[in-house]
């Protein structure tokens, strides 16, 4: 799996820390242990602890607080509600992980002949929503073609153009009963959905299956641009171990064992949807527990639920796409609605209202990562990966409803969007949302037809504000999109690059965008169009300005009236962005985007200068970052100017040019052997490689090794072998330090290969790149802010956990700003620990205030090479220096 979703849970609770945690008039009650070594006879106390949080839970009355010891626990989890001045408290108890585990071993073994085992079990969920895991990793269902461990790297097989919505040719197609197995379906002529349907017949070479919608065109299989499609849950498609297959009527699984057999392995099934189940329970805190193969809900009625800590582990399993029910959506049915299959039966679900998720890590999700549902909720400071792998509208996080607060989150690999509001569930209000200072990136894994944020349909956002986002990195056609006459939306200071052919894209079609706004947003390289407005019959209120590009905005079919759009900075002018190839695009001293934008009342605030500056950065004030700071919300290896060399001559440049819409192709059908090499310019630590095709679906690598090399002519064995079909692939291994990496294919495939882009990945931040304080692992003796930390005194400190230096740096330069110190104050660059060896000392000066921000470096006396944490304490004063940011560079 992907190495950055292995990070570890952000927060532990020290011992007895849930105990005291009773704030002014909050009754203090009642603390109970739990641990694996107890007895549900005992009286919980820390020397006679309870065996199960069940029994803790029968137990608790408000203000009550169970504290769980280290170990893992197959159980349920129901507490009852407390009260909003005395709250029942789940809490970890600081010794070790405390797991809620929602699978059970499976056992009873034997041969089932044709190289399988099988083992009669009744397993209690519904068929399409089986998981198991083999020694703790998650096992593949059974498929065709056969794909690799990552499902957001799914093989997809390709129709021939003779099939029909119900038909599908395809001489691959390997001999067996596949009668009874699930076809999942991404085709027609632009494939918005995906679906999935019920084989009724083989043939060699051919099968018919009955589903899907049958919605042709745009969504069916047929003669259309895309036939994309495979087969899971047959037992015909048993044949690489690990695989499974579940014959609900005779209850009985089949498993392709790992070579040399199950001797010594562990075989889990899932067994339990909701391990922590809080959906009649209301002033509930849980805090610190870690959940594996199973997921956490509140209610529609819950209300004052905190979950904090929480680390989330394979949430929601499913192989359909059923049609949502009726009852589930907020207008009439239609066959077009199969698009929110599964959205709100997944994921960790925070329902009712006034509840919070908060400091978590939520990764592996068929479908939804969270749901945001009711009024008032609060996700902030999470980071949720590697969800939507089935390619619905299950994103990151689904926002439904009105009043929640979406903020400083991290959503990276979702198979659609990141962040997701779909009308059909929601209803047409979604009023007083802030959805601010979120980093989304990788998205649109399995799918095209989309954007990191999107909205879908008709929705009046009054008194939404979507501000401060990053969108990057992601395949599908938009960064924040306003789909089909949705209206109300204050976009403002978002900053979006490498996504696809628009920026923002507010659709009228052919209806009304009324009231859409998009100010001082800043788009960047690997956006082909800016803004775009399309199809508005009436376009009254809506109003773009202040934005800065490198590409021009489309303002077509605009109506009557039309849009205001003014004042923003465009092609041919150099907007002067500091390192756009890194998506650093704030402005460099004498850009012309300073001073130069218009007021926009609640908008253009804290102006410096003359005037509002264009863009989402204020030229002098702290730079503002989004995202979590948690460890694994910061992964990305920095491109210092890397080249690519193809084994064909060609020129590859367009391989690593940070420019996602530009593409290399290879210059022949692709063929074991061919290659591409990459110079990063100095060793790079990554423990991630992702090639990505963009747009094209058909010009990814059938399979490739990949290779690493310190001097570029010595190559060792492959770090990582690459199978399939997939639009974007990842190889992931051990982490490597290396300056030259090789992909080679290792099959043929019947197009030229093409890479739109390749990035490098690991855990932990690049220490050449922009280290934000904000985004620091730990603060001491500040607050965090948006773009800053308070002024540290001497003794204070911020820290950055695991950052990769590669090769090694040698200088420091921190952005800071100071007044009244004096002589003697500096700021202190440790490593390892707030208390390790001193690496460089940087001499703090008087900026004139603790709002002037200044850029001061210093020369390290020995080259740091390697991963450290990396600590910054403030030593000489009680008031030494506000820290913006810092690098760590040659």
């Amino acid at each position: 799996m992907v190495a950055a979703a292995a990070a570890a849970g952000a927060t532990t609770s020290l011992p007895g820390a849930a105990a005291a945690d009773t704030a002014a008039g909050v009754s203090r009650g009642h603390t109970y242990h739990v641990a694996t070594w107890g007895a549900d006879r005992a009286d919980g106390t820390a020397a006679h602890p309870l065996r199960t949080i069940g029994r803790c839970s029968e137990l608790v009355r408000p203000g009550d607080t169970c504290l769980v010891h280290r170990g893992r626990y197959r159980e349920r989890v129901a507490p009852p509600s407390g009260t909003k001045d005395a709250p029942i408290t789940i809490a970890a108890y600081g010794d070790g992980t405390v797991t809620v585990d929602g699978t059970k071993t499976v056992t009873g073994w034997r041969d089932a002949g044709d190289g399988l085992v099988a083992t009669d079990v009744d397993l209690p969920l519904d068929p399409s929503e089986n998981a198991l895991f083999v020694d703790g990793e998650r096992a593949m269902e059974g498929r065709w073609p056969n794909s690799g461990p990552d499902p957001l790297n799914p093989s997809w097989a390709v129709a021939e153009r003779t099939s029909t919505d119900q038909h599908i040719d395809d001489p691959d197609l390997p001999a067996g009963d596949f009668t009874g197995a699930t076809v999942h379906l991404w085709a027609g002529s632009n494939p918005w959905s995906q679906q999935t349907g019920t084989v009724t017949a083989t043939a060699p070479g051919a099968l018919d299956f009955k589903g899907g919608n049958y919605r042709c065109t745009p969504l069916c299989m047929g003669d259309q641009n895309y036939r994309n499609y495979y087969l899971v849950g047959a037992k015909s498609t048993l044949d690489q171990p690990g695989e499974w297959y579940y014959d609900k009527d005779a209850k009985r699984l089949y498993l392709v064992p790992p070579k040399g057999g199950l001797a010594g392995h562990t075989v889990t099934a899932k067994y339990q949807s909701w391990g922590v189940d809080l959906a009649g329970s209301s002033y509930v805190t849980v805090r610190g527990l870690d959940l594996w193969g199973t997921s956490l809900r509140t209610g529609d009625t819950s209300t004052g639920v905190l979950v904090e800590g929480l680390r989330a582990r394979y949430i929601s399993e499913f192989s359909t796409l059923p049609m949502p029910r009726d009852d589930e959506l907020a207008i009439p049915p239609f066959e077009g609605h199969i698009v929110a299959a599964r959205v709100l039966g997944s994921g960790v679900q925070i329902r009712g209202s006034g509840n919070t998720l908060r400091d978590s890590d939520i990764g592996y999700s068929a479908g939804t990562g969270v749901l945001l549902r009711g009024s008032g909720n609060t996700v902030t400071n999470t980071y949720i990966h590697d969800v939507g792998w089935m390619g619905s509208y299950t994103p990151g996080i689904e926002i439904n409803g009105s009043g929640h607060t979406v903020t400083r989150n991290t959503i990276r690999r979702t198979g659609r969007a990141s962040i997701d509001t779909a009308w059909q569930l929601n209803g047409v209000p979604f009023h007083d949302n802030r959805i601010a200072y979120n980093d989304l990136s990788e998205a649109m894994r399995t799918s095209r037809d989309g954007s990191p944020f999107y909205v879908c349909c008709n929705l009046d956002a009054k008194g939404t504000s979507v501000d401060h986002n990053t969108v990057h990195d992601a395949d599908g056609q938009v960064g924040y999109y306003i789909d089909n006459s949705s209206g109300n939306f204050l976009l403002h200071h978002n900053v979006a690059y490498n996504t696809g052919s628009r920026g923002t894209f507010f659709n009228g079609h052919s209806s009304v965008s009324l009231g859409n706004r998009d100010h001082n947003s800043t788009y960047g390289l690997g956006v082909s169009t800016a803004v775009r407005l399309s199809g508005a019959t009436d376009a009254s209120g809506t109003y773009v300005s202040n934005d800065v590009a490198l590409a021009p905005m489309e303002i077509s079919g605009p109506g009557d009236p039309a849009p205001v759009v003014r004042s923003n900075l465009l092609p041919p002018t150099d907007p002067g962005y500091t390192d756009a190839r890194n998506g650093e695009l704030w402005p460099r001293e004498g850009s012309p985007a300073i001073d130069a934008g218009e007021t926009v009342d609640g908008v253009t605030t804290g102006v410096r200068g003359a005037g509002p500056d264009q863009g989402a950065y204020e030229y002098g004030a702290p730079i503002w970052s989004s995202g979590c700071n948690l460890p694994g919300c910061q992964s990305r290896v920095r491109n210092d100017g890397w080249k690519a060399t193809p084994s064909d001559g060609t020129d590859a440049s367009a391989a690593v040019d940070g420019v996602q819409t530009t593409q290399w192709k290879g210059a022949a059908a692709q063929a074991a052997g061919q290659s591409l090499t990459l110079d990063l310019g100095t060793a790079k630590t990554f423990d991630r490689l992702s090639i990505d095709a963009g747009m094209d679906a058909t010009g990814h690598p059938y399979g490739f090794a990949v290779s690493v090399s310190d001097d570029g002519s010595h190559w060792g064995a492959p770090v990582a072998r690459v199978g399939g079909r997939s639009f974007t692939q990842d190889a992931v291994f051990e982490q490597r330090t290396a300056r030259y990496l090789r992909v080679e294919l290792t099959a043929p495939g019947e197009v030229p290969w093409a890479v739109n882009e390749i990035r490098l990945y690991a855990d932990g931040p690049d220490a050449a790149a922009t280290l934000q304080a904000e985004q620091a692992t730990s603060v001491r003796g500040a607050e965090r802010g948006d773009a800053a930390t308070g002024v540290l005194g001497s003794g204070d400190r911020i820290g950055f956990r695991g950052v990769r230096f590669g090769a090694g740096a040698d200088r420091l330069t921190v952005r800071l700003a100071s007044a009244g110190c004096g002589r003697g104050c500096s700021l202190q660059l440790r490593l390892d620990a707030p208390d390790g060896r001193v690496a460089a000392t940087l001499p703090v000066p008087d900026t004139g205030s603790t709002d002037t921000w200044e850029e001061r470096s210093v020369a390290l006396p020995r080259t740091v090479a390697g991963t450290h944490d990396v600590y910054l304490v403030a030593t000489g004063g009680p008031r030494v220096a506000a820290i913006d940011w810092l690098t760590l560079r040659r």
